[in-house]
């Protein structure tokens, strides 16, 4: 985890795990946003679900931290 670059990311992993943000939250379920370790749930999120959640983000003004 040390070549991941997240202000949230502790020597233990995520440290506002609970609150974390939604793009976090799509980390790793996505084809677009792939898990660098190889990881995943079995059925990745629809590409038309993903695309739904990302216009709701640029609505919303959500940014990257």
């Amino acid at each position: 985890m040390d070549e991941l670059n997240c202000v949230h990311l502790g020597p233990n992993g995520c440290t506002v795990y609970d609150e974390r943000p939604l793009i976090c939250r799509l980390f790793g379920t996505t084809k677009t946003l792939p898990c660098p370790n190889g990881r995943g749930p079995v059925e990745l999120i629809h590409p038309r679900v993903e695309k739904q959640i990302h216009d709701y983000m640029a609505s919303t003004r959500q940014v990257l931290v």
